[in-house]
């Protein structure tokens, strides 16, 4: 599903080069799930973005899904970005407007899914996170779990083959944390969707069956 090929990421601060990512070799086949953990400064933010093709690297070759991606303009990145990865933040970016299965619709219809598909579609992925009574709330009416919860659902919604999940806990008590947890395990087993979750929290990392250590803009463990 994924494979990094020395991969730097350096960034411009005024006249001095900033180097974040090192020279990255990762491989992660279709199905996996894998915690990426590495302290406040390791580059594993930097990471999930070139994961993500939200960012391009300096150097170095990405291949995601069989598509290389630096052979792709910005369109056929976010066409590849679009069918292939669901997004899940730590910051949950709920849309306050919209209802519950209002939110887990976007993806959908960007997607250009027919509107009686997605609100099917929606109503499924909410009932199976547990929150197939919330579906005509407002995100302001939830808590910080139950909000993880509708991002995971809207992530799932046009059925990628990679979920990333960004600090997905890091806004969450300890009870949330282990509630979405188990769902990512679960959704996991059930979907076989190719899982990667980054996180600086030992306890996230050590759920996941592999993990991968990054320090200082390299693979350490």
């Amino acid at each position: 599903m994924v494979r990094l090929e020395q991969v730097h990421k350096t960034y411009r601060a005024g006249e001095v080069d900033v180097p974040v990512l090192r020279g990255i070799d990762l491989s992660i086949e279709t199905g996996e799930h894998v915690a990426i953990m590495g302290r406040s400064g390791s580059g594993k933010s930097t990471l999930m973005n070139i994961l993500g093709c939200l960012d391009r690297p300096t150097s170095g070759r990405y291949v995601l899904d069989g598509h290389d991606v630096g052979a792709l303009d910005d369109d056929g990145i976010s066409t590849v970005r679009g069918r292939t990865i669901g997004f899940v933040f730590q910051q949950f970016h709920l849309l306050p407007g919209r209802t519950v299965r209002g939110n887990v619709e976007l993806p959908m219809e960007y997607a250009g899914v027919p509107p009686e598909a997605r609100r099917a579609r929606a109503t499924a992925l909410l009932e199976r996170v547990g929150l197939g009574h919330r579906l005509d709330h407002r995100p302001n009416q939830l808590s910080g779990g139950e909000k993880q919860r509708v991002c995971i659902a809207r992530a799932l919604a046009n059925r990628p083959r990679l979920l990333l999940a960004d600090e997905p806990t890091g806004a969450l008590d300890t009870r949330a944390t282990a509630v979405i947890l188990e769902l990512f395990a679960e959704l996991h087993r059930e979907t076989g969707v190719t899982l990667v979750v980054v996180t600086h929290d030992v306890a996230v990392g050590r759920a996941a069956p592999r993990l991968v250590e990054v320090a200082d803009g390299k693979v350490v463990g």
